[in-house]
């Protein structure tokens, strides 16, 4: 029959070891967390950095056909899927231009809002938010290829040697 002791100091250690557990799953959930924050950020960051871009090449060119290429060629430049024009994107790439072409229609328009001509109505933007389209679109572009559109702008660097001189 254990002591009294022994009871106290199973009591205690078990005491530890569900504190112990208790601090890992507070440790791994925090840690998700964070990851996920981080991944926010970051996604955020290329989210700007690639509508902004495409808003101020929208602005430099007053000619909506222009413009749009221009636009969806600095994007998949950007990306490093193409060095030069549209044509050098795969067939696997057209439902991305599909998806991609309003939002830099709309981008123009914001830019270069369209006058009415006389007894003709001016023509509205399919998508009035570019920035929802692009979110419709980063959805579309996940639940279709299985991971998420920025995560595209990803880009390894390998470890640098700290040299001192």
């Amino acid at each position: 029959m254990p002591s009294a002791a022994d009871t106290l100091i199973a009591r205690l250690q078990a005491d530890c070891t569900a504190a112990e557990a208790n601090e890992r799953a507070v440790r791994a959930e925090v840690e998700a967390q964070l990851k996920e924050a981080e991944r926010a950020r970051a996604f955020a960051w290329r989210r700007l950095s690639a509508l902004g871009d495409m808003a101020r090449l929208a602005a430099l060119e007053p000619d909506r056909e222009i413009a749009v290429e221009r636009q969806l060629v600095a994007l998949f430049r950007d990306i490093g899927w193409i060095d030069g024009g549209l044509d050098e994107l795969g067939e696997g790439a057209r439902p991305l231009l599909e998806w991609l072409r309003p939002i830099a229609e709309a981008l123009h328009a914001a830019a270069y809002p369209a006058e009415a001509d006389g007894d003709d109505e001016p023509k509205e933007p399919a998508i009035s938010d570019p920035l929802a389209a692009f979110r419709a679109f980063e959805a579309w572009y996940e639940a279709d290829r299985g991971q998420p559109f920025l995560q595209v702008f990803e880009r390894y660097m390998p470890p640098t040697p700290v040299v001192e001189f």
